[in-house]
């Protein structure tokens, strides 16, 4: 799948307009605060239904402009049209539709075209939050399977009503069922999860390889609730505990897994510079299990080489090139990087 076409409206600082790509490589340059990353973050929220900068969408509206929208059109390996659209606006909230069908849920429609987002500072995936990894890995695996993004959603739903009855001190018998139905949809997630991380750690490990190759770089998937746990028995000897918290402590949505270098966490005793590569590799792994899995990738690519060695740079974009469609953006692209060129001049977007 190539993204062929991109329509945008009331989208930041730029201008009302229409793009059309090359389905190689596109290499889009201009000042700072041109719209280069604006560009990107469009094609996300077209792909994904969210920002890969903000929760807000109201953030991205455009000064003065009372909605967004973002369309485009992509082909696929059988050169088959599809088409997408998300509507924003502060009166009617989030719209998604897919070959002009609205779709009920961001689950549902997220991953139609199958974006992998690089960005400069992807440190956050080594040492930020564990909402962040898990997000990472959740938005992984939602690409290779709409169920799980369903599933994912549920849960989600069912854990808020859980949370509210937490909160307002109910009686035990309000919390049977839904930590019935929680239990079920936790059992299925982490099966899932399981299945993906043994892929995925097969390919992170050459993707480490080739980015530190002289040094031990592993992964440590830390579940929150044990194999031998009964969950739904967790739930219930949590209750009352959780009633003063006023949320569920234990379960799949508190899941987190850490980068070990030596044995030892890459967040606390690693280098900016290990950091920053061992992300790299986890977001190439992440390409390379969609590829595996047959799923030719969109790469995003935010000025990822300009902290790179000429090294790490030509390693970067030989592991990229011919297996998707690739958007660069930089102030200064890399000249060996043949493709089409477009130059973003205070958010207008020109083909050169």
């Amino acid at each position: 799948m190539w993204l062929e076409e991109l329509s945008l409206e009331g989208y930041r600082n730029l201008t009302e307009q229409s793009v059309r790509f090359s389905e190689s490589a596109n290499i889009i340059f201009g000042h700072n605060g041109a719209g280069k990353t604006n560009l990107l973050e469009a094609i996300a929220v077209l792909a994904r239904g969210i920002s890969f900068r903000t929760i807000q969408d109201s953030e991205i509206l455009k000064f003065g402009a009372t909605h967004f929208r973002v369309a485009g059109s992509a082909l696929n390996e059988r050169a088959q049209v599809w088409s997408a659209r998300v509507y924003f606006s502060p009166a009617e909230r989030k719209h998604y539709f897919l070959e002009r069908r609205e779709i009920a849920r961001r689950s549902l429609y997220s991953g139609w075209l199958p974006v992998s987002i690089l960005l400069l500072d992807d440190r956050r995936l080594v040492s930020g939050s564990p909402a962040d990894r898990r997000s990472f890995l959740d938005e992984s695996l939602s690409k290779l399977s709409r169920t799980y993004g369903f599933l994912l959603s549920e849960f989600r739903k069912v854990l808020l009503h859980r949370n509210a009855l937490l909160k307002k001190q109910a009686g035990n018998n309000e919390f049977k069922v839904w930590e019935a139905r929680l239990s079920e949809l936790a059992r299925e997630i982490a099966t899932r999860r399981k299945e993906y991380w043994k892929r995925f750690l097969h390919h992170f490990g050459r993707m480490a390889k080739r980015f530190l190759p002289h040094s031990e770089l592993k992964l440590e998937y830390k579940s929150n609730v044990s194999d031998e746990e009964d969950y739904r028995e967790l739930l219930e000897q949590s209750r009352e505990y959780e009633k003063k918290q006023g949320f569920t402590l234990r379960g799949p949505h508190r899941d987190d897994f850490r980068v070990l270098l030596e044995s030892r966490s890459l967040r606390s005793f690693g280098s900016y510079g290990q950091q920053r590569l061992a992300a790299l590799a986890l977001a190439l792994a992440e390409t390379e299990t969609a590829i595996s899995a047959g799923i030719t990738p969109v790469y995003l690519m935010d000025d990822v080489a300009a902290e790179l060695d000429d090294h790490n740079t030509r390693l970067l974009f030989d592991l990229v090139k011919s297996k998707g469609q690739l958007f660069y953006a930089a102030a200064n692209p890399p000249l060996n990087v043949e493709g089409k060129r477009f130059n973003v001049k205070q958010g207008s977007i020109r083909q050169v």
